[in-house]
Order: structure tokens, then C-alpha cells, then sequence
């Protein structure tokens, strides 16, 4: 039996054992109580988790390395600070084709509870969790969120396999995931587009706003605007003032900046569009959220 702190791989002659029949959960837990498993897998370099189902579903995001994630035929790269929600319908296996191990936190569970959040939090949300897509939910959580999912697991490592232990790390790395839904990877998009869809979300790049988007991307304008409305289902402008939004925000909340300093620094030169596509996103002027989220309620503003 394993220590729910143990690194490990499984030996090749299992994983390609995995591709003949379902992963049951009854056969992946320590005991028959328990309600999850926490793991972290060390894959090596040159080493494959074949391609296997199970009756399970799974939450997993890189610790360390890449991988190719084969997802119901379809390769996705998986890098740190990449989680994908896998479901109980989907067929995957990861590929370590890398020069160093990769580290894969892996949290399985009975697909059941997915039914009874859905039920409760996400009623309206036909993709939560994947949804009926062909390919599971896959998002990259920033540096201060991927800080929280790695203290969570450090937090219920030991705990013991109860209900409500599952129930904190659901809820939690859902709430992860619902709190940056922009941040979600289109994992069929070109390479070249998915590169710059995640270096412009450095805030040093958005002052240059859509001009540095298309100079990452590397194509011309038109290419860049066709490739984002069928792959983002966005314009490059707004694909660009999503993440500035984003920014707004958590500067508004957590600094003194004046409004005027966080829009200029943005590299927006009107402060009335700033204030336009601020309300659009999150509902409410700068001022109003700032105060907001000082005080603890709202104020005209």
C-alpha cells in the first residue's frame, strides 16, 4: 500500500495493463471507506501513463515538467500551472516526451459527486466540468492560484479520505477555476495562437495592447482576427481587455493606485472607455469595486 505522500510511477507493463479495461475506483483506494485518492505521480522521462478510461472522475494539474496529454485522440500540452477536469466518458494518457520527470497531482473520486455539485452550485453551467464537449475542461492557473491548489494538497495529504475533506478540495480548486474563466486554454487552437493567448497576459505586454498581441502572434492582422473568432470566440481586442480587466481589478483591490495611474499604466488613454469596458466585466465602476472590496459593501460611486 502506498503513502498518499509518495512520488511514484507505475511500472509500464500496468499502464499499458490500463488500456485494456476500465480503472475501477474501488481498486485505486486505500480503503473501501475512503471517499478519494490524492496522489502525485512522477512520470520519467520517456515514460507513458498509457491510454486508459475509468468509472472515476479526475482532477489533475502539473506540479513540474510537460507532458502531451492525449485526450480522446486529440494531444494537448500540459504545462505547470495547467489543471484538466477529466470525466468519467474520456479516454486519456500522458506522455512524458521531455528531458526531465514531470509531476502530475492527481485527485479521483467518484463521478456521483460531480451530479450533486452540478445540482447545488452549477445549475445553468452546461460546461461545468467539461460539459458535453469532446474534450475535458482544461484552464492554467496563475501563480497566486496554483500557491493555493499546492496548499491545499499539503493541507489534506494526510487527512483522512472522508467526505468532507473531498468536499474542501472540490469546492476549493472549483472555485479556482470559476474565478478566472478567461483563463481558459482552447486546447485544439494553433500553437502560435495559444503561445501568445498566454504571454500577453503578462501585464508588462498589455500596455502595448492589440499591437503586441498580433507582434506575438506572429501573423497579420486579419490572420490573427479571423484565428481568434473561431478559435477564442473573440475578437483581439477583446481577448486583450479581458486580461486587462482582470489586472484592473486586482489592483484596484489590493493597492492605493489611483484609477487614473491603473488605466494609463494599462495603456488605455481614455479613462471613460476604461470606465465602460470595467463595468461590462465586472458589473460595477472602478471606484465601486475598489470600495467594495475595502469596506465589505457597495457604494455609489
Amino acid at each position: 500500500m502506498y503513502s498518499p505522500s509518495t512520488v511514484y510511477l507505475l511500472p509500464s507493463s500496468v499502464y499499458r495493463f490500463l488500456n485494456m479495461i476500465p480503472v475501477k475506483f474501488k481498486n485505486i483506494i486505500s480503503s473501501p471507506e475512503d471517499k478519494f485518492r490524492l496522489t502525485r505521480l512522477f512520470i520519467s522521462p520517456g515514460d507513458t501513463i498509457y491510454a486508459h478510461s475509468h468509472d472515476f472522475a479526475e482532477i489533475n494539474w502539473m506540479d513540474s515538467g510537460e507532458a502531451q496529454h492525449v485526450v480522446n485522440g486529440e494531444t494537448v500540452l500540459m504545462r505547470p500551472n495547467h489543471l484538466v477536469m477529466i470525466r468519467k466518458k474520456d479516454k486519456h494518457e500522458f506522455r512524458n516526451v521531455g528531458e526531465i520527470p514531470f509531476v502530475l497531482v492527481s485527485l479521483a473520486f467518484r463521478e456521483e459527486i460531480l451530479r450533486d455539485i452540478r445540482a447545488r452550485y452549477f445549475p445553468e453551467n452546461p460546461s461545468f466540468f467539461g460539459g458535453g464537449s469532446r474534450l475535458p475542461r482544461m484552464v492554467e492557473l496563475d501563480g497566486g492560484l496554483r500557491r493555493h491548489a499546492d496548499e491545499l494538497v499539503d493541507l489534506v495529504l494526510f487527512a483522512p479520505r472522508t467526505q468532507f475533506y473531498l468536499d474542501l478540495l472540490i469546492l476549493n480548486l472549483l472555485f479556482l477555476v470559476e474565478n478566472q474563466p478567461s483563463r481558459e486554454i482552447p486546447p485544439l487552437c494553433p500553437a502560435w495562437l495559444k503561445q501568445a493567448y498566454s504571454t500577453i497576459q503578462n501585464p508588462e505586454l498589455l500596455n502595448g495592447g492589440v499591437k503586441n498581441f498580433q507582434n506575438l502572434c506572429g501573423k497579420s492582422a486579419t490572420h490573427v482576427s479571423r484565428a481568434c473568432r473561431k478559435w477564442l470566440q473573440a475578437t483581439p481586442s477583446e481577448v486583450v481587455n479581458r486580461f486587462r480587466m482582470e489586472i484592473a481589478a486586482r489592483e484596484l483591490a489590493g493597492t492605493e493606485r489611483p484609477i487614473v495611474d491603473i488605466c494609463l499604466g494599462l495603456g488605455f488613454d481614455s479613462l471613460s472607455h476604461f470606465y465602460s469596458l470595467f463595468k461590462q466585466r465586472h458589473g460595477v465602476s472602478p471606484r465601486q469595486y475598489r470600495l467594495r472590496n475595502r469596506a465589505g459593501t457597495f457604494m455609489e460611486g
